[in-house]
Order: structure tokens, then C-alpha cells, then sequence
């Protein structure tokens, strides 16, 4: 549908118009954009626990900045999704703070507690882990904000 605002939003066989003026409520927009992210970084989340239990040398492997471009995408996805949905740039903000509580659970009980790595370690990752999501929120909410003014002029 190039030069019109209207986008479409896939959801399971159906196609459902998502335009910037149509009202979607907060629970339905926060749904439509979390939903394959959370379920997504859970998996990577939990492999990525099982790999350390598993084999902990991976410890010095799997350090924040390693992770980040993962964590980035997952934020870049949610950002692009939350305007995919009919959501703002500030809805994608919202979405990726709530997706960037997964990290800092995962880091400071599962890294930090049941791994042994320490609370202090496990509180400092997961808050780089958040930012990292919330920028990447930043960057994709922005690029498809972009394509939505270009489209429309």
C-alpha cells in the first residue's frame, strides 16, 4: 500500500487495517505488540540460562555487551510493532519498559541468585539489559514513525 497511511497488522489468518486515527484500546495495542517479543525473549532467555547452568565457563561469554545487539533488536522489534498496532511513540516506550522487566528478573534471580553470580551483578545487567531494550524501542518506533511521514507526504 505504498503512498497511503493506512498499514496492515496480521493477526493469525485475519488482516486488520491498523491507521494512525484508529482507536485501539491500551490492553488490545500492549497485546498486539508484546506478545511474539515476551514469548521470544523468554526462549532466548531460558536457552541462554540453560547454556550457563549447563556450562558455566559460558559466564565470561555471555557478558551485557555481548547480549546488547540481541536485546536491541528485541527493543527495535517492540518499537516497530507498538506503531505497527496503531500505537505513538510514546505507547512504544511504554511497551519496551514492560518488556525490559524481563532482563532484570532473568539477571538478578536467575543469573544473580540461582546461578550464584551475585544480586549486585544480577541488578546492574538487568538494568543495562532495560536500556538496551528502550533504546532499541527508541530506534524502531522512530523508523517506522519515518516510513509512516513519507508514505503520507
Amino acid at each position: 500500500m505504498q503512498g497511503t497511511n493506512q498499514g496492515t497488522l496480521q493477526s493469525g489468518s485475519r488482516v486488520e487495517a491498523a491507521t494512525p486515527g484508529t482507536s485501539v484500546g491500551m490492553a488490545e495495542l500492549m497485546y498486539r505488540t508484546l506478545k511474539w517479543p515476551v514469548i521470544g525473549l523468554l526462549i532466548t532467555g531460558a536457552t541462554h540460562f540453560l547454556l550457563e547452568a549447563i556450562w558455566p565457563d559460558l559466564r565470561n561469554t555471555f557478558v551485557p555487551p555481548v547480549l546488547a545487539p540481541i536485546l536491541l533488536a528485541y527493543g527495535a522489534w517492540v518499537g516497530y510493532r507498538a506503531i505497527g498496532a496503531g500505537g505513538t511513540y510514546l505507547h512504544a516506550i511504554v511497551a519496551a519498559a514492560i518488556l525490559g522487566i524481563l532482563p532484570i528478573l532473568l539477571d538478578v534471580i536467575g543469573f544473580g541468585q540461582i546461578l550464584g553470580r551475585g544480586t549486585q551483578a544480577g541488578v546492574l545487567a538487568g538494568v543495562f539489559g532495560f536500556a538496551v531494550i528502550v533504546f532499541g524501542s527508541l530506534i524502531g518506533a522512530g523508523f517506522a514513525l519515518s516510513g509512516r511521514e513519507a508514505s503520507t507526504t
